[in-house]
Parts: C-alpha cells; sequence; structure tokens
C-alpha cells in the first residue's frame, strides 16, 4: 500500500452461502471490487441477495387457499431457506500472529476461528466464509488473547485465552478438539443440511463439516477476590512476549499470571495504593478498571517492552511488564480533571470520551495509539513525552457505547529507518477510514481514504490489516428494538436481517454482524 488511490474488493464473506457464490458468481465478480477516492466516500457493489424461496405476494395469495391447493417448496427451494444462516453481531475479532486465521466473539455468546486460505488472492469471486473451529458459552464472552507463537502447523502453539463472566480464565486448543470426542460444536442434523453444497444443476455435491468442538478447557486460571470469594472476570487480556506469561486487567489492578501456575496470579500490579485514599494514594497511581492492555514491541532498549494499560476513568499507565512491575508513569486523557471530565473549548469537548476501549503500539514502540467509547477521535502519544498528545485522528464516525477496533499497520519495523504507519479504523456509518503517518502531523488529522464496506445499519467493529497488507479483515455487529429505526430491514429491500430475539415480557430486538476478507491494492 502506497499513497495511491486504494481498490479494495471482497474476497470472502460470512454473509454469502454455500453455493450461493456459484449461482452468483458474475454478479459477485462484477460488484466486488471498489476503487477508493483520496478523501471521498464511494460504495463497495452490490450485496449478493439470498433470495428467499417465498414473497409476501405469494404468501397473501395463500391465505384463503386451501392446503391441498398450495404447492410446497421445492427441495432446492428448501435448501436455500436453509442456507440464509444468521451471522451474529461481532464484538471483536483479533487475526492470528501468523496470520493463517481470524478469531471472533459475537453476541451469541462464540467463539469463532475463520480460516484464511492460502489462495484467497487469486479468487475472481465471492467465496463464503464458514468457522473452521468454535465454542459457545453459557456467559457472555468479554475478551481473548492469542498465543503470540501461534502457528497453525505447532498444535502447541494454538492456544487462546479467553475470559467470560463469572468463571475463570480458561486456556483452549483454538483448531484442535482436545477432547476425543467426535461431537461437534454447533452441528446438528440441521446444520448439516445447511452445509449442502450445490453445483449449477442444483444438485448436492457434498456437506461441509460442522466446526471442530474447541470447547475443551486445557486449564483455568483463578482469579478471585479472597475478601469475598467472588471470581474476577478480567475485562482485558494480552500475552507477554515470552509466551511464558500473560496479564489480566481487573479494577485497579493488573494480575500477572504464569501459565504453568493455574491457582493465583504470580504477582499483581496495583494502579493506585489504596482504594480508599481520597488522594488516590497520596497523588499516586489511578483508580478504575482496567479496560485495554497492550504490550510495545521488544527494541535495543527494552527486550521485554513497556507494558501500557488504560482504565475506564480515562488514565493510562506505563508499566514494567516482567521486570520489577513498577509504575514509570501515568497520564489523564485530555479533558480529564481530577477524576471528571471537563472541556473549556471546542478542541477539548471533541478529544473527550468514554473511558480507554484499546490501545496499540506503532511497530517501532515510539508511538502509542489509544481509542476511546463514545470518541469520534483516536489519540496519538509519543513514549519519550507523555504529557501531551501529538495529535489526533479526527473524524472516525464511532459515537457510541460500542467497542469500536482500530489497526495499525506499518510497512517495516522497530529497526526499519524507513517505516511508514497507517492507521485503519471503521465506523457506525459502514465506513473504513485510513490515516497515513499521522504521527508526523500536528492538531486534527483528517483520514486519507474512506472505503465503504458496510451498510449504515451495520457498525464496523473490528478492522485488522494482514501483516503482508495484502488483506484486511472487517467485522460488522449491530443490533436495534424490533419495529424502530436504524435501517434493521437490511441492506437490501424485503429482506429480513438479522435474528429476532425477547419478546413476552422482555424487549424484542434483531441483532446481526458479518465478516468480510478483503483484497487490497492501489492504482
Amino acid at each position: 500500500m502506497d499513497s495511491a488511490r486504494l481498490r479494495v474488493r471482497v474476497l470472502a464473506s460470512a454473509d454469502v452461502a454455500y453455493g450461493q457464490e456459484k449461482e452468483s458468481g458474475d454478479q459477485a465478480e462484477r460488484g466486488s471490487e471498489y476503487e477508493g477516492n483520496t478523501k471521498d466516500e464511494s460504495i463497495l457493489g452490490e450485496e449478493i441477495d439470498y433470495e428467499p424461496y417465498t414473497t409476501k405476494e405469494s404468501e397473501d395469495s395463500n391465505k384463503d387457499a386451501a392446503p391441498e391447493d398450495i404447492d410446497p417448496p421445492s427441495s432446492r427451494q428448501r435448501r436455500r431457506r436453509r442456507r440464509r444462516r444468521h451471522v451474529s453481531a461481532i464484538q471483536e475479532a483479533q487475526l492470528s500472529p501468523d496470520g493463517t486465521c481470524i478469531f471472533a466473539i459475537d453476541y451469541a455468546r462464540t467463539f469463532s476461528v475463520y480460516p484464511i486460505d492460502t489462495d484467497i488472492l487469486s479468487e475472481t469471486a465471492t467465496r463464503s466464509l464458514r468457522p473452521y473451529a468454535a465454542f459457545e458459552s453459557a456467559d457472555p464472552l468479554w475478551t481473548f488473547s492469542v498465543n503470540p507463537y501461534f502457528h497453525f502447523n505447532d498444535a502447541s502453539s494454538t492456544t487462546v485465552l479467553v475470559s467470560r463472566r463469572d468463571q475463570y480464565i480458561s486456556l483452549h486448543n483454538a483448531l484442535w478438539d482436545v477432547s476425543g470426542s467426535t461431537t461437534p460444536a454447533l452441528g446438528s442434523s440441521d446444520d448439516e443440511d445447511e452445509d449442502e453444497d450445490e453445483d449449477e444443476g442444483g444438485k448436492g455435491v457434498g456437506r461441509r463439516p460442522p466446526p471442530v468442538n474447541i470447547s475443551t478447557k486445557i486449564a483455568s486460571y483463578k482469579l478471585i477476590d479472597h475478601l469475598t470469594e467472588a471470581v474476577i472476570a478480567p475485562t482485558s487480556l494480552v500475552h507477554t512476549h515470552s509466551g511464558k506469561h500473560f496479564l489480566a486487567g481487573e479494577r485497579d489492578c493488573i494480575a500477572l499470571f504464569d501459565l504453568n501456575y493455574t491457582e493465583n496470579p504470580v504477582s499483581k500490579i496495583l494502579t493506585i495504593p489504596s482504594r480508599r485514599n481520597k488522594l488516590k494514594g497520596g497523588g499516586y497511581g489511578f483508580k478504575g478498571t482496567i479496560s485495554a492492555l497492550s504490550i510495545s514491541p521488544s527494541s535495543s532498549t527494552s527486550r521485554t517492552g513497556i507494558l501500557a494499560a488504560g482504565s475506564r476513568t480515562r488514565y493510562v499507565g506505563l508499566y514494567d511488564v516482567e521486570g520489577s512491575g513498577e509504575e514509570m508513569t501515568h497520564f489523564p486523557l485530555p479533558g480529564q480533571v481530577g477524576g471528571k471530565r471537563v472541556a473549556d473549548d471546542a478542541e477539548t469537548r471533541e478529544l473527550l470520551g468514554r473511558g480507554v476501549s484499546q490501545l496499540q503500539w506503532s511497530a517501532c514502540g515510539t508511538y502509542l495509539y489509544v481509542a476511546e467509547r463514545d470518541s469520534d477521535v483516536l489519540l496519538m502519544y509519543d513514549m519519550r513525552r507523555f504529557e501531551r498528545t501529538l495529535g489526533y485522528c479526527a473524524g472516525r464516525k464511532a459515537m457510541t457505547a460500542k467497542r469500536m477496533g482500530f489497526h495499525v499497520w506499518s510497512s517495516g519495523d522497530a529497526y526499519s529507518a524507513a517505516s511508514s504507519d497507517e492507521v485503519w479504523a471503521g465506523g457506525t456509518d459502514g465506513y473504513v477510514r485510513v490515516w497515513r503517518d499521522p504521527q508526523l502531523k500536528e492538531g486534527r488529522v483528517e483520514a486519507d481514504e474512506t472505503v465503504r464496506v458496510g451498510g449504515e445499519e451495520a457498525p464496523i467493529s473490528s478492522t485488522l490489516v494482514h501483516e503482508g497488507g495484502g488483506l484486511a479483515v472487517v467485522a460488522e455487529g449491530s443490533w436495534e428494538v424490533d419495529g424502530g429505526g436504524g435501517g434493521g430491514g437490511g441492506r437490501n429491500e424485503g429482506i429480513v436481517k438479522g435474528m429476532k430475539k425477547g419478546g413476552g415480557n422482555r424487549p424484542s430486538f434483531k441483532e446481526w454482524g458479518g465478516l468480510k476478507i478483503l483484497g487490497l491494492g492501489s492504482y
């Protein structure tokens, strides 16, 4: 990727059903390519229609007909209806360190692993994207962290840590069923019918296997409040560079675990000496739940990296990771004074958010990017002078309490003199925005590229760029109260989008999501 205008095409999508790419291949080939405009907005092409087997007119005409006068749907129509599967609202997505898999957690409390085919760049039509492995949880999934040495050919490295409400931190193998059972994670007889593919003549040519069951826990790490014996589910997780430890964020504390010891954390980093002190530890530290963790890349000055921890109270602290664990410094975000949000001018009001949702370091380890909930900007800090911001990426379109992920892609590394950074972030309007080298600019920085990859009704919850720069992944997720606005009926008229839930004494609503793999190029 360079300063030329961006070209994007959809290579794979979870919204495309099996067999549908064959039936609509010409349409996909026509509508899957997009030539972006610098500082402009363009549409990504047509949506592939799932074509329901009945229409409203046919239903109305059959209301007064006798049962024997109604023609039953054909087997082809039944297969088409079954293939209209529901994709739940994706809350967070990550790429595996080796770039072969996509990990996602969604509103349906499912952890899913999607493969990235090696020949994906040669695809001319949009192919179907289905999970290779998955497990369902009875409790909401909060966050997860992938082994930094993840490699799909090494079964001992394909592990992932998962945090969920009221449960211990669990370790799973993300690709292999270690239980010895043949029971699929999400499979049933109906799912097997749903996975049936078709050739161009409409005949079945086989069934896709259900996702591998990865629900078995390899280990469970206990994080407990020993005063109340309550189980603490961390709101943030991150592995250390060595892969031997991981860190878990909780209220006013960061717990350090050894992967070989499950009973308790080996140590804890307190962000404030005393929770009861009104002066916040006599002026030292900060209060708040640690909602984001990120470790800077290894460098010649810091082999283990620097730990950045962000809180819901709008503070960021820096710590020694695997050494003393001492705080290096901490600072409030703009507009945070004495624990309150204060805006003296229009610029400060634009920088106000509702708590840190994500942190990410640049590949050189010099710059730290900060995202907040209910904020349209991404803040940038230079580790050499953290008391003030360098500038901020503006116009993100993320004024929502939902966690909206971003990604910093770099063409170099910590030892590259010609490194160039690109910040990719999705918005609630279905657009992805790209800022090129924003750390070299001051003040308000507008996006250099604007690419539409979804509809206005599907906020982009995660945007990821493959290390090679030729692929990007976007995850969508949204919900709406039944009968409300926001385009919940879908991007195509006549197609019911989303799964209806609730009802009775509970509010009725619909939720839906999507996952796309995009091919990136320039012209």
